[in-house]
C-alpha cells in the first residue's frame, strides 16, 4: 500500500488531517506488530519465551488508543481462552 499524499487529493483540511493521522496509526500499528511477529519467531526457534514480555508491553501501548467501535456487542468479556500448557520437560522413550 502506499501511502496517500494528502496535498495531492481535493478535500477538507479536516478530511486531509483524519487521513494523516490515520495513515501515521496505521504505520505505528504496522511496525508493532512486526516486531511481536519477529520476536515471536526468535522465541520460538531458541525457546527463550520470556522475550516476549517487552513486545507485549509494546503492542500493549499501542492498543491504548484503540479505534472505538460502533458495535458494542464486541467485548473482551464474552470471549473465552483456553489456554493448554505442556508440562513435559523431557520426552517420554516409553512406546505405548
Amino acid at each position: 500500500m502506499i501511502l496517500i499524499d494528502t496535498n495531492d487529493i481535493n478535500a477538507s483540511k479536516k478530511v486531509k488531517t483524519l487521513i494523516d493521522e490515520l495513515q501515521m496509526r496505521l504505520l505505528q500499528t504496522e511496525d508493532a506488530l512486526e516486531d511481536v511477529a519477529r520476536a515471536a519467531e526468535i522465541a520460538q526457534i531458541t525457546g527463550q519465551v520470556e522475550m516476549m514480555s517487552a513486545f507485549v508491553t509494546q503492542a500493549n501501548e499501542v492498543l491504548a488508543d484503540r479505534i472505538v467501535r460502533p458495535d458494542s456487542s464486541i467485548s473482551a468479556d464474552k470471549h473465552k481462552i483456553t489456554m493448554i500448557v505442556d508440562d513435559i520437560t523431557e520426552p517420554s522413550t516409553n512406546a505405548t
